[in-house]
């Protein structure tokens, strides 16, 4: 048969039929296979190579080891912007004029006041709850508070292609989100909430609303504002993440923002996720002291336990984002020299990096291993570094929200292989 360049040609040996697929975007569409025999399915658990959407936000790659964010590499974004430039850039694909981000920043900041039900939803959680579960409850409080703003209590679409009202779920619920975690870290110290400054930043209102700030001054620390600016780029979005994933299959069934953010929440507390932030700070906990590394790698080669921060399903080297967290740990070094992991989390980079089980599967240092310590360093505990991150990514996880509700509905439903005998 007569082929175009841009096609796949597919020939089923059980009935020696051949196929013309076309590739658009080097991709080609599942719903293609369907014309071959009944209804080929694409067998991919997990999502090793399927791609379930189209965007223009956020670009990695992993060979070179890069990411861009819409038309500018994050790098330098970090050189040039600060978190609230990203921010806007994510959601409304352009920097904002100053101007735009004055106005962005008042808005949130006029949003960011919680409800009473909101504060006492958070008080009643025991103080060692895991953050997600407060968040969600939190969330889920806020968005109680105006039903209006979810589709089933006003019993029609309110989202789709309507921009207006995207933009609006937007703001409230990066404001809600913002508040809610600043809520959960002054619960866990017993400490008094502080209202948003709506001239502040959000960087800063997110560390003045938590109570984080200089005693002489009453203000965040400069220091700690630039470096949480810059980890909040780095982490700002990554893709189609499992938490990002999460959130659009919710939001695909056109449910409300909060709901779709609460969603990618519970997903991103998973420990092969953003989880493992916490648990790589347990890890070297565990490891004790930098004498006790080579013990410990060689029980990793062993299978006997995970080690993470290292290797990552994208990066085929180092994770770029990595370069960044090191700088902001030798800022940090006056406090760095105080944790005793530090040296732990340094001797296994060293030991990892000359070791050729390491190098012959591309394991690297990914982000997880320094985020860590630089959230820790600037002197948060395990248990909230994981929300501070989620603070961050709520902004990249509505940006492919609000990408979606400007195309048609879609609903994500996934099919299976039935393995047991048919009846």
């Amino acid at each position: 048969m007569e082929t175009t360049k841009d096609t796949l040609t597919v020939t089923d040996n059980r009935t020696a039929k051949s196929y013309e697929i076309p590739i658009v975007h080097n991709s080609v569409k599942a719903t293609e296979f369907k014309r071959i025999s009944s209804g080929l399915k694409i067998m991919d658990p997990g999502f090793q190579n399927t791609a379930v959407a189209e965007s223009e936000i956020t670009y990695i790659d992993g060979i070179k080891g890069t990411i861009q964010y819409r038309d500018y590499p994050m790098d330098e974004l970090i050189e040039k912007h600060d978190f609230e430039d990203v921010s806007f850039l994510l959601i409304w694909n352009h920097l904002p004029s100053q101007q735009e981000k004055l106005n962005y920043r008042r808005s949130l900041a006029a949003r960011a006041n919680p409800p009473q039900a909101v504060i006492d939803t958070v008080k009643c959680f025991p103080r060692d709850t895991p953050y997600h579960l407060i968040f969600t409850a939190g969330l889920s409080a806020w968005a109680a508070t105006d039903p209006t703003t979810v589709p089933i209590y006003t019993g029609q679409e309110i989202y789709l292609g309507k921009m207006d009202a995207v933009d609006e779920g937007v703001k409230r619920t990066i404001a809600a989100s913002m508040t809610v975690i600043a809520l959960i870290f002054c619960h866990y110290r017993g400490v008094p909430f502080t209202a948003p400054d709506p001239t502040a930043s959000m960087a800063e209102n997110i560390l003045l609303m938590m109570g984080v700030v200089d005693l002489k001054t009453s203000r965040p620390d400069p220091t700690m504002l630039r470096i949480l600016n810059r980890l909040w780029i780095v982490y700002a979005d990554h893709e189609m993440t499992n938490s990002t994933a999460a959130s659009l299959h919710v939001g695909s069934g056109l449910a409300d923002p909060m709901t779709c953010v609460s969603a990618a929440a519970c997903a991103l507390s998973g420990p092969l996720h953003g989880g493992a932030i916490d648990l790589a700070y347990k890890m070297f906990e565990r490891i004790g002291c930098k004498e006790n590394v080579g013990q410990a790698i060689e029980e990793v080669k062993q299978g006997k336990f995970r080690l993470f921060g290292y290797g990552h399903r994208i990066y085929k080297t180092v994770d770029p984002r990595v370069k960044h967290l090191k700088r902001s740990l030798a800022e940090l070094s006056h406090n760095v020299e105080a944790d005793p992991h530090v040296s732990v989390a340094m001797e296994i980079e060293r030991l990892a990096s000359q070791d050729e089980y390491f190098r012959s599967r591309n394991l690297n240092v990914n982000a997880d291993l320094y985020g860590c310590f630089v959230f820790s360093a600037m002197g948060f505990k395990p248990e909230i570094i994981t929300a501070l991150l989620l603070a961050a990514r709520i902004n990249g996880i509505l940006a492919h929200w609000r990408e979606q509700m400007s195309k048609p509905a879609n609903l994500w439903r996934p099919l299976q292989v039935f393995t047991r005998a048919k009846l």
